[in-house]
């Protein structure tokens, strides 16, 4: 059992009532009242657990979680925190637990008893191995069962690094063992919950997708005006999405507190949704935020944004898991409802999920009521219930009249006509006299988008970045939402230190595509460059997340955690990058790789890499 405990506080209280009853409990108690000496006993004392308190002077809890851990060695230290902000959860689910105050006593001693099984040694992810197939199966039928996740053969990689994120925090050494620790604990201690936060890309902010909330404005000012108003934010997350329909409603329609509005809110995630209750947001998430809307439904308080408490009541938010949630009910709340916003989520469920849960979206709407997907989603070949509805830049879908999708013509083969013998024979045709051939003028071919694209990509990658500029131009005249075309751009004002035109342009493509794994890396690239490095290692992982064989990342990556003074993962992924590359053609360009060819690039990676070892 964990024998050494090594409590880091500000707070002599607290600290003197966590000494005294750890010590009756049989274990030896460290103490650092600063941060300083806190790093400096996790060395010296070789602690075999660290109780945190969030009231620490001097540091963020989450960086210095990030450099105790770091000071450890080679596996995860376990890490306890204590703290009076909810919100926290959501920034520290590297920890092996997060305890709210006061202090849940019981808790605390599952923790330390559930540490002391078997005494197990840290154990560094990178040397876990990989899930056999039967793993596979177990992780992917349990969790299809009980969040709707897929996952399939060609990604479970970011099913692998979830598992074994979690799995180093909870100083586990074993697959198997993990997962009968998720089917133990998946409620009681919320396991599945914090599992989930290292398998989805939960990126999100307010007023995401400009043209969604411009087409519910002219929902609620036209067909619905005066009407009551029933509306589900499905896969809320933090809560931008509720909270940006409430204050388009609160701008939109003066009488709003007369009105018959109802906002509810679910997620399968209950961290999240504390989050969302909570209502304290960083300036990221305000980032396509009008001032307007931030000078009236927010409050600065230090360096965040607490949302108003009159938008805050007008979302109801609630745990709901859309593949075994049973809706509409008879009397539920999810009946009879005028407009779903169920945005980037179904792309993580299979086909046969998502088309039962369209059809329970199609059976909780009103008839006429309106379902917003995200962009990379349509119901091509899922539902026949909805017609698309397109307007400027964005597009949405109408439930159908019960009489319009009874007449919705079935897909079937066209009849073949049978050959009809003529009744007479033909007469013989009269000879057509020859055409003299008239002179033609040759035509002007105008290249495609992709074409035009495809040069554009050879003059970047020569480093002819003016050259690039002009027919990136006349990729977009030709097509404004080419986003390669938007991207590339992107780097070339990142190349000429315009980082706010960079992000500008970012932001523009993630708006159509939330997909789109250069995107993201360019966002990682400029917050590398100006040196927020944690924000950047957020935005390099969701790049991997999206496209593992993406080199870049993990280059950058690399190159990130040594300026970080963390040495082996660093080595790590200039390793994963190597291997990557060695599966490229030879003379391949690497994308966004300076125009350096795979052998090249491999050669550099060496380098570097023998300079650190």
């Amino acid at each position: 059992m964990p024998r050494t405990v090594l409590l880091v506080h500000s707070n002599e209280a607290l600290g003197r009532f966590l000494a005294v009853l750890l010590q009756k409990d049989g274990y030896g108690i460290v103490q650092a009242g600063s941060i300083k000496e806190a790093v400096r006993m996790v060395q010296a004392a070789a602690p075999d657990v660290v109780i945190i308190d969030d009231d620490c002077q001097g540091m963020s809890t989450v960086d210095l979680v990030q450099r105790m851990q770091r000071s450890g060695g080679e596996g995860h230290l376990p890490i306890i925190v204590i703290s009076a902000d909810p919100a926290m959860e959501y920034e520290l689910n590297q920890v092996f637990d997060f305890i709210l105050k006061p202090v849940d006593v019981d808790r605390l001693r599952q923790d330390l008893a559930l540490l002391s099984r078997g005494g197990q040694k840290r154990v560094a992810p990178a040397r876990l191995g990989h899930l056999t197939e039967a793993e596979s199966s177990l992780y992917c039928e349990f969790l299809l069962t009980h969040s709707g996740l897929h996952f399939e053969r060609r990604n479970l990689k970011p099913l692998e690094r979830g598992i074994t994120s979690r799995m180093a925090a909870l100083q586990f050494a074993s697959y198997r063992d993990y997962f009968e620790y998720l089917t133990e604990y998946r409620e009681s201690r919320q396991e599945l919950q914090k599992l989930l936060q290292h398998l989805t890309v939960g990126e999100t902010f307010f007023f995401r997708y400009r043209a969604h909330f411009d087409a519910f404005r002219q929902l609620i000012t036209g067909e619905f005006a005066g009407k009551p108003l029933r509306i589900w934010s499905a896969g809320c997350s933090t809560g931008e999405e509720p909270y940006s329909l409430a204050m388009t409603i609160m701008e939109t329609l003066p009488d709003w507190r007369k009105r018959d509005i109802r906002i509810l809110a679910t997620d399968i995630n209950n961290r999240v949704l504390q989050r969302a209750r909570e209502g304290v947001y960083r300036p990221w998430s305000l980032r396509a935020t009008e001032p307007r809307y931030m000078e009236h439904y927010f409050k600065r308080v230090g360096d965040s944004y607490l949302i108003r408490d009159d938008v805050k009541q007008m979302v109801e938010f609630s745990h709901l898991n859309l593949q075994t949630a049973s809706f509409p009910q008879q009397d539920g709340v999810f009946r009879g409802l005028d407009v779903i916003f169920c945005r980037n989520v179904t792309i993580y469920f299979t086909l046969a999920t998502t088309r039962q849960v369209i059809d329970k979206f199609a059976a909780t709407l009103t008839p006429g009521g309106y379902l917003f997907l995200g962009h990379a989603e349509a119901l091509t070949n899922i539902s026949t219930k909805f017609e698309r509805v397109s307007r400027e830049s964005g597009f949405y879908y109408r439930k159908k009249s019960p009489s319009a999708v009874a007449a919705a013509p079935a897909s079937r083969p066209r009849p073949v006509k049978k050959a009809v013998p003529p009744s007479r024979p033909p007469r013989p045709s009269a000879p057509i006299p020859p055409k003299v051939p008239v002179p033609v003028p040759p035509a002007v071919v105008v290249p495609s988008p992709e074409e035009l694209f495809r040069q554009a990509r050879e003059l970047f990658d020569g480093e002819n970045f003016s050259g690039a500029e002009t027919l990136l131009e006349e990729v977009l005249r030709q097509q404004p939402d080419h986003l390669n075309a938007l991207v590339m751009k992107g780097f070339i004002f990142a190349n000429r230190a315009q980082f706010q035109e960079a992000l500008a342009l970012c932001d523009a493509v993630l708006a159509m595509d939330d997909l789109h794994p250069e995107a993201y890396f360019l966002r990682g690239l400029v917050l590398d460059i100006e040196e927020h490095l944690p924000d950047a290692l957020i935005e390099y992982r969701k790049a991997l997340l999206l496209s593992m064989d993406f080199v870049l990342p993990h280059y950058c990556i690399g190159r990130l955690y040594f300026r970080m003074g963390r040495a082996r993962d660093g080595i790590r992924e200039f390793r994963n990058c190597l291997r990557l590359l060695q599966h490229l053609p030879e003379g391949k360009v690497v994308l966004y790789g300076g125009g350096l060819s795979r052998e090249m690039f491999m050669e550099r990676v060496r380098t570097e890499l023998a300079r650190i070892q």
